[in-house]
């Protein structure tokens, strides 16, 4: 979620630098709000195995420093730097799909058939790209929906699909296919990040979160790159489930007084468990 890759804003200013020639020369007023362009980012999201998955989808646009931004058109910051949340209001997919997944266009009991587009439109000329953060879902047999008529999300559920992510996506981009990383009881290849986390003294300890992110660019083969967040089965020990596989990802461990310890480089091999503790 984005309030806890709130860490990666200090690489994001690296990622975009190339993004954005155009607006080399702005001041900071000129970049503050902005018009809309009526440009979008879209693309495609399924399982490793080519199954219509239940998903929430959560992006971030960000300016040419790493700035996430408002992107509701509607509102008065539009194009300002944004405050809590994503930039727009998760986008849900396929909510009567259970966390197996289904065939592609099957019909839902609502009547609907599934489908794996999404988009992100209306994006403001100070933008250059965007983080997109994929959670898979699975239904849960409640078709609840909220004020506006939408559907309530079902629980995150790794079992089967772990979660993908892309960085930074350049504006315009159409067509993305984003893969969910499946796991190896489901003949998949996907791994995970486990070990210990304790203090000077060796003790385990609690700790707020623990947060993975794929070091991959978001364009390359096969087009699925993680990302995942703890479970912790028990005090001092933590493990990241369901990880895309064959890719090094970022770590970051925040303490429960806020200090952060961060981990770059660590590999996932194909349904491996890659050791990492952490002395906090």
């Amino acid at each position: 979620m984005r309030a806890g890759r709130v860490g990666l804003a200090g690489v994001a200013v690296a990622l975009v630098a190339g993004l954005a020639p155009a607006l080399a020369g702005s001041s900071p007023a000129q970049a503050a709000c902005a018009t809309n362009t009526g440009k979008s980012i879209s693309g495609t999201v399924f399982g490793q195995d080519g199954r219509d998955v239940n998903v929430s989808i959560g992006v971030d646009v960000v300016d040419r420093n790493g700035k996430a931004l408002n992107t509701d058109p509607k509102s008065a910051s539009y194009g300002c730097a944004k405050t809590g949340g994503y930039s727009v209001p998760q986008l849900y997919l396929n909510h009567f799909v259970g966390p197996e997944g289904a065939p592609q266009g099957s019909v839902m009991q609502d009547g609907n058939r599934t489908t794996r587009a999404w988009k992100v439109g209306s994006l403001p000329s100070n933008a250059v790209g965007a983080y997109v953060e994929v959670y898979s879902r699975g239904y849960a047999g409640s078709p609840c929906k909220d004020a506006n008529g939408n559907y309530c999300f079902n629980p995150s559920n790794t079992t089967k699909y772990g979660y993908a992510n892309k960085h930074v996506v350049p504006v315009g981009t159409q067509g993305l296919p984003i893969r969910l990383p499946m796991t190896c009881a489901h003949k998949g290849t996907a791994g995970n990040i486990q070990g210990r986390i304790v203090n000077a003294a060796g003790q385990p300890v609690k700790v707020k979160n623990v947060f993975a992110w794929t070091e991959t660019k978001w364009n390359a083969w096969p087009y699925y790159q993680g990302w995942g967040s703890a479970r912790f089965p028990r005090d001092g020990y933590y493990v990241i489930p369901s990880l895309a596989s064959k890719q090094k990802y970022v770590i970051w461990l925040t303490t429960m007084d806020g200090k952060v310890h961060k981990r770059t480089g660590v590999p996932v091999s194909d349904c491996t468990a890659t050791p990492l503790s952490f002395r906090v």
